[in-house]
């Protein structure tokens, strides 16, 4: 019964220092797990760090992208309203000038009928100036008939 009481006393005494070394082994366990947790979260928070800056960076890129899109906006609105305009102008002056096209046919066309009127005009000038000249010769030639007869009579 010594025996046995020795043994327990033994096993009684040994536990505790068994769970005490379990318990150490335990603790360093979870004390390495704690510091690899705390550099993990230490990464982890320059990252984070990191990750603000870059999107307070992007956040000020988009402002600044979206007040440049605004003003090109405005200017392409401004640009549109000039090219209509332009095109109106443009559609005005093509109408002015098909019409000025169609003037110049019309006095190209009335040019050439007092064209063709003159030269038959002229012709007709032509032809009555050489009637006159055969007129002229035939009263000059009846004028020395005339002379002729009254210098006959006077004799």
């Amino acid at each position: 019964m010594k025996q046995k009481l020795i043994l327990m006393c033994v096993i009684a005494l040994g536990f505790p220092f068994t769970l005490t070394s379990c318990c150490r082994v335990e603790m360093t366990s979870l004390k390495t797990a704690l510091q690899n947790t705390e550099s993990e979260r230490d990464g982890l928070k320059t990252r984070l760090d990191t990750v603000t800056q870059t999107r307070d960076q992007l956040q000020k890129q988009v402002d600044e992208l979206t007040k440049r899109l605004v003003k090109l906006n405005s200017s392409r609105d401004q640009l549109q309203e000039q090219v209509d305009e332009l095109t109106e102008s443009r559609d005005a002056l093509q109408m002015q000038a098909d019409e000025l096209t169609q003037s110049r046919d019309a006095a190209v066309i009335d040019a050439r009928k007092a064209q063709e009127r003159i030269d038959m005009l002229t012709a007709q000038l032509q032809a009555e100036t050489g009637k006159v000249g055969e007129l002229q010769d035939q009263l000059k030639q009846i004028q020395a008939d005339i002379a002729e007869l009254q210098n006959k009579l006077n004799l």
